[in-house]
C-alpha cells in the first residue's frame, strides 16, 4: 500500500485481493456494501481489518461500485453482441 493520503485504485484492488485470499468478499447488494465471509482465515483477517480501517468503507464502496458497473457494462455488451451475431446468422439462412 502507498503512504499517500489518497489511495490509488490499484491499492484498493490489492486490498480486495488480500481479503479474498482470506475468504472475505465485498459486494454491493441492494445498493449497499456488504462484507461476506465464507470460512474466513482469521489469521489473515486481522491485517485485512486494519487495512479496512485505514482505507475506509467509503473508498472501498466506491471502488466496488465502479468495478460492478464496468462488469455489468461488459456483460450487457457481450449479450448484445451475441444477440446480433445470432440475428446475422439467422438472416444468412
Amino acid at each position: 500500500m502507498t503512504t499517500d493520503p489518497i489511495l490509488s485504485d490499484r491499492d484498493v484492488a490489492e486490498f480486495l485481493d488480500l481479503a479474498r485470499s482470506a475468504n472475505v468478499h465485498f459486494d454491493i447488494v441492494q445498493d449497499r456494501l456488504h462484507i461476506r465471509m465464507v470460512n474466513p482465515d482469521w489469521a489473515m483477517w486481522k491485517p485485512c481489518r486494519h487495512l479496512l480501517d485505514e482505507i475506509g468503507q467509503e473508498r472501498i464502496e466506491a471502488y466496488v461500485r465502479r468495478e460492478a458497473a464496468q462488469h455489468q457494462a461488459v456483460t450487457r455488451w457481450t449479450h448484445l453482441s451475441a444477440e446480433r451475431l445470432h440475428l446475422a446468422a439467422e438472416a444468412m439462412r
